[in-house]
C-alpha cells in the first residue's frame, strides 16, 4: 500500500511528491542496540536557495491511505536544513528537528499513531548563510511497527516562552514554567534555541520537588534528542525552560522563527497523547 500524495511547488517553483511508506507488518519494536532497523522515507521535500538564501515556510503535504505505527523517528536533514517540523494537518505536531538532531526510538510499547485519511505537513526552515547556492532533499523517515507493539500512543509538546527580548551585545537568561493539566509521563527531550543559545535547562516540579532533566551548554549545530528514565508528572506539576543567550549583535533579538530570531522551548515526547502542543493554559513566563 502507499500513501496518497499532493504534489505542491514551494517558493522557489518546484514540484515534489512524497516518499511511500512500506507495508506495516510484525516489525518488532525498535531497540536502541538493534543495526538491523528499516528506516523508510515518510515525507521528503526537494528545494534550492541562492546564496545567502532563507525560506522559513517550505511545506510539503501527504495524505495516509492507512494507519501507520511508528516506533523509532529521524530527520533527512542536508546542509542548509536550519529544523523541520511534521504535523497532522495543523491538530498538533508530530516531529521537530533541528541542525545535527538524531533518532528518536520509543520505550518498549510506546509510539506514535498515523490515522488513515490524515494530511502531514512538512515544514521545512531553510537557511544558506554561504556564499553560493545550495539544493538538497530534506524530509522524516520512520520505522514502522505493529499495531499490538503500541500500547501507549504518544505525541510531542512544546513548553517554553514566547515573550522575550535580548539586548543587543549581552546575556540573558529566560524562564518560564507550564503548569501540567492532565496526567502524562515525558520521556524524551529536544532542546531547541537558535544560533545566540548558549545553555539550557529543563527541569520538573513534581510534588513541590524540583527535579532536574536537563542542564548543558547548548550548541546549535549539535541539536540532539535524549531520552531519559519516564517521569510520570499529575495535574498541579510544573515543566520548567531556562534558556541563555549571548546576543553578540547590535540589535534586540526577539522570538520568531527565522534564523537571526531565537526560540526557547522544551520539545518533549510523552504518553498518553493528550494533543495541544503548546502550553496554552497554566503557563507563567
Amino acid at each position: 500500500m502507499l500513501l496518497a500524495c499532493s504534489s505542491d511547488n514551494d517558493n522557489n517553483g518546484n514540484t515534489f511528491d512524497a516518499a511511500p511508506v512500506a507495508d506495516s507488518g510484525s516489525t518488532p519494536t525498535p531497540d536502541a542496540s538493534d543495526s538491523e532497523l528499516v528506516w523508510t522515507p515518510l515525507i521528503t521535500g526537494e528545494w534550492t536557495l541562492p546564496a545567502g538564501g532563507e525560506n522559513t515556510s517550505d511545506n510539503h503535504t501527504i495524505t495516509l491511505d492507512r494507519d501507520i505505527y511508528i516506533g523509532a523517528i529521524r530527520p533527512i536533514e542536508p546542509v542548509g536544513t536550519h529544523h523541520t517540523v511534521l504535523d497532522n494537518g495543523g491538530a498538533g505536531i508530530i516531529y521537530a528537528s533541528g541542525v545535527g538532531t538524531n533518532e528518536v526510538i520509543f520505550p518498549d510499547g510506546v509510539g506514535l499513531k498515523l490515522i488513515a485519511g490524515t494530511t502531514l505537513n512538512l515544514q521545512l526552515h531553510i537557511f544558506n548563510p554561504s556564499g553560493a547556492g545550495i539544493s538538497g532533499t530534506s524530509g522524516v523517515e520512520i520505522v514502522e511497527v505493529a499495531e499490538a507493539d503500541v500500547v501507549n500512543v504518544a505525541d510531542l509538546f512544546l513548553p517554553g516562552p514566547f515573550d522575550f527580548n535580548l539586548g543587543p551585545m549581552q546575556e540573558t537568561v529566560h524562564s518560564g514554567t507550564c503548569v501540567v493539566q492532565q496526567a502524562q509521563t515525558i520521556f524524551a527531550l529536544f532542546p531547541h534555541m537558535h544560533q545566540l543559545g548558549t545553555h539550557f535547562k529543563m527541569s520538573v516540579t513534581k510534588d513541590g520537588t524540583e527535579q532536574m532533566v536537563h542542564d548543558n551548554a547548548y550548541d546549535f549545530d549539535d541539536q540532539a534528542f535524549t531520552n531519559f528514565a519516564p517521569i510520570s508528572l499529575s495535574p498541579g506539576d510544573s515543566i520548567n525552560t531556562e534558556c541563555t543567550w549571548m546576543n553578540s549583535t547590535a540589535q534586540g533579538v526577539g522570538w520568531g522563527d527565522s534564523s537571526t530570531s531565537e526560540m526557547c522551548f522544551s520539545i518533549l515526547y510523552r504518553y498518553p497523547a493528550i494533543g495541544g502542543e503548546f502550553c496554552d493554559d497554566g503557563f507563567t513566563p
